[in-house]
């Protein structure tokens, strides 16, 4: 090798440590960025000892996807407990003291002791107060489920604006991708930028991505609906609100059709948006069915004449719990009300309460029973809805977690790999400073002796 290859040699291997201390001082610059994907300069070996340099980025298809279906699922979950725990304390709160269950058992203890002492009026007026209290909690509940159905409303359009906003986003990072691989550079912040919108969207909407030969994505709904096809598709939704019992929610549309509740089991996870369809269409709705269920049984019981129960419509049971109320007729505090108008076969009242009858199909609870155990079973429900969305909701956040970390492990910064590898190549930039000194040295020795 002549002096000239060799100061050739190491000049170009000088050049190819400075750009690989550069990339790696960005790595551990980046290394808190968790959307930043390592790069790695793979250094290539060419004719006449020449070397040249090739940067990489560390991503990993799989593992982000795996990543954003983990994200979807917990956001998901994390959305139904949420809406599971606001239902729950409706009559969660002081050990259930409000709850229809409870009021129910006070109830028919004062009526039990009127049908005893059926001459002292006082103890026909606190039934009677026991059936108000009754009546107050099954409207404060019916209340407390619309109020939640017509929050999470709100709550649905917001996500359907956020989901449109990052869609837009993501046109905007795809056009970049593209005009920096179209002038020869690698375009990898983008890259990052584009990771970080999905994994912002993926606790939206569950979704799935298909990249292209041109480095270009689309983007697939949990429903697979399409989200994004080099434009974003859009996404639209009228708010229903206000929700009352028996309204049905208006669908969130993607390009017109309506976004399917079948995507709920959807491999790919459903986001928060599915979570808030399912909390709003089907388990509130289902816990406001069983409340008028429970009104509706009072008013049928005690259906009179004269009705002890109002609001009642053998026609239309919805509402019913929103609508009950005790008959002025009973209080004693109106002209010629009073107890009395119970009638003298209170006994047969307090059987009726565990006597077997029929409810509706479509309530998730025994259709035939007694109102005093469809009451306890309503509540048995509503819990066992929100033990288990708490622990869905424990589980899917610790397989996301884990997912982030699998995904950070394989494509994140590792600062002490870094500030080793700098070190190595440090080393390797001052071994080959030198040499070029020493070749240096011996060319002017070679040029003096020529003289």
């Amino acid at each position: 090798m002549t002096l000239g290859t060799a100061l050739s040699t190491a000049r170009n291997s000088l050049k190819t440590s400075s750009g690989q201390m550069s990339v790696v001082s960005q790595n551990i610059g980046s290394a808190r960025d968790t959307n930043y994907t390592h790069r790695t300069t793979h250094v290539l070996s060419g004719a006449n000892g020449m070397v040249s340099s090739k940067l990489i980025r560390d991503d990993n298809p799989e593992l982000l996807g795996n990543y954003l279906l983990k994200s979807s699922q917990s956001a998901a979950a994390a959305a139904i407990n949420d809406g599971a725990t606001q239902l729950s304390n409706i009559y969660g709160t002081n050990d259930f003291e409000n709850s229809p269950s409870r009021l129910l058992d006070d109830f028919k203890k004062a009526l039990q002791f009127y049908a005893n002492n059926p001459s002292q009026r006082t103890a026909g007026d606190a039934a009677i107060d026991k059936a108000k209290d009754l009546a107050n909690s099954l409207n404060a509940g019916s209340k407390a489920i619309d109020k939640l159905r017509t929050d999470t409303d709100s709550e649905i359009k917001d996500s359907v604006d956020h989901i449109n906003d990052l869609l837009k986003q993501f046109q905007q990072v795809e056009k970049e991708i593209v005009n920096e691989k179209g002038s020869g550079r690698d375009g990898y912040a983008y890259m990052d930028q584009r990771d970080a919108i999905l994994k912002e969207l993926s606790q939206e909407i569950g979704i799935t991505t298909v990249t292209h030969p041109d480095g270009t994505m689309s983007i697939y709904g949990m429903d697979d609906s399409t989200l994004y096809d080099k434009v974003p598709r859009q996404v639209s939704y009228s708010p229903s609100a206000p929700l009352v019992a028996g309204k049905a929610g208006n669908p969130v549309l993607v390009d017109g059709v309506p976004l399917s509740h079948d995507a709920f089991n959807s491999p790919n996870g459903s986001g928060k948006l599915g979570g808030l369809l399912k909390v709003r269409d089907d388990i509130a709705p289902q816990y406001q069915k069983q409340l008028d269920e429970i009104a509706n049984a009072l008013t049928d019981i005690f259906k009179g004449p004269p009705a002890l129960f109002e609001g009642g419509d053998e026609t239309n049971v919805t509402g019913t719990a929103g609508r009950i109320s005790v008959n002025p007729e009973f209080d004693s505090n109106t002209v010629d009300g009073g107890p009395e108008k119970l009638g003298k076969d209170l006994q047969k009242l307090v059987d009726n309460l565990d006597k077997p009858r029929n409810f509706a199909n479509d309530t998730g609870l025994d259709n035939t029973q007694s109102i005093a155990s469809y009451t306890k079973q309503s509540l048995s429900w509503m819990e066992g809805v929100r033990k288990s969305a708490t622990s869905d909701n424990e589980y899917k956040s610790t397989m996301f977690s884990r997912a982030g970390e699998a995904l950070s492990n394989e494509t994140g910064v590792n600062t002490d790999d870094e500030m080793a590898l700098m070190l190595q190549l440090e080393q390797t930039y001052s071994a080959t400073a030198r040499i070029i000194t020493t070749v240096g040295k011996m060319l002017d020795d070679l040029m003096s002796a020529v003289r």
